[in-house]
């Protein structure tokens, strides 16, 4: 990499910095980051950022305060006189909330795309958006890579016979076209009716899962409700097994232990969120390979869709 190029991380994402920063054979600088007696976050560069294009990796789930971390760091930076600042944001929050959804309600991922870009920041590297409609409510360069290809060679090396690959909304048909390029698969698709937030009020499958090994693909999990009603549905209709691939294991409330309690299998995730969970049926696939090399490519002026 060129010699104007540094690695930072927030303090929510300094192990995945970590990991970035040794597939690129580069340092991982440290950002100062303190929090005052009454919850107000201090933040400081330790050296001088001036003519620098700085890549900064930052996890932003909740709470706030992580976004909070990542927006003032970004001030700092341009403050300092950073030439750029590239975003690594693995995990974008508020992406299920890109429209209105009703009369008196907020676009919220419109308002942090907002925040974001009054800050500062040059361009956003990202995994697996909700919606790609999500990109218009960004004037600079935002990059939504596909993670298809971190779960393809778990999937392969499993060797699962009579495979059926399952979207639990037709939003995620385009998802699983990706996945058949490399896998021999059935597709089969859940029709859901959602109540509100994170509750379905009826699902019903359209394609033929009787006697198949079922892997459901999507791009998040919350609290594993709908994931584990739809299992619970797919065995119902005859499935051998139930597995899932999720790209962000957000996994908040008691959704462990609703996994633990379901018809899955295993749930494997990526690391855009949490780096470790303690749990026989959740396995994490690191994302830091994947994003080291999309920033490769980004400073080589390599197209990212080789990606």
């Amino acid at each position: 990499m060129e010699s104007n190029i540094r690695l930072y991380a927030t303090s929510t994402a300094c192990k995945l910095g970590e990991q970035i920063a040794s597939h690129l054979g580069q340092p991982l600088y440290k950002i100062h980051s303190e929090k005052f007696s009454d919850g107000e976050l201090f933040v400081r560069f330790n050296e001088s950022v001036r003519g620098q294009v700085l890549f900064i990796i930052a996890k932003v789930h909740m709470p706030y305060e992580n976004l909070f971390e990542l927006l003032v760091t970004v001030d700092a930076a341009k403050r300092s006189s950073a030439k750029e600042v590239v975003l690594v944001i693995p995990y974008l929050p508020h992406s299920r909330q890109e429209r209105r959804d009703g009369q008196r309600t907020a676009i919220s991922s419109r308002i942090i795309a907002d925040m974001i870009q009054q800050m500062g920041a040059d361009r956003i590297i990202t995994l697996d958006l909700h919606t790609n409609a999500i990109e218009g409510f960004y004037k600079i360069p935002l990059d939504p890579l596909s993670s298809h290809k971190l779960f393809i060679e778990s999937i392969q090396a499993k060797k699962i016979d009579h495979l059926c690959l399952c979207s639990p909304d037709f939003g995620g048909i385009k998802r699983l076209k990706l996945y058949k390029k490399y896998l021999e698969a059935d597709i089969a698709v859940i029709n859901k009716e959602r109540l509100k937030p994170n509750q379905i009020a009826h699902m019903e499958i359209i394609g033929d899962v009787n006697g198949k090994n079922v892997i459901i693909i999507d791009d998040l999990v919350d609290t594993a409700g709908t994931l584990c009603k739809a299992a619970d549905l797919l065995m119902e209709h005859g499935a051998a097994s139930v597995q899932a691939y999720c790209t962000h294991g957000v996994l908040s409330g008691s959704a462990l232990e609703t996994i633990r309690k379901s018809n899955i299998q295993s749930i494997c995730i990526s690391d855009t969120v949490k780096d470790e969970i303690d749990d026989g049926k959740v396995n994490i696939v690191s994302c830091a390979r994947f994003l080291a090399k999309a920033i490769e490519y980004l400073m080589e002026n390599k197209s990212l869709a080789q990606l």
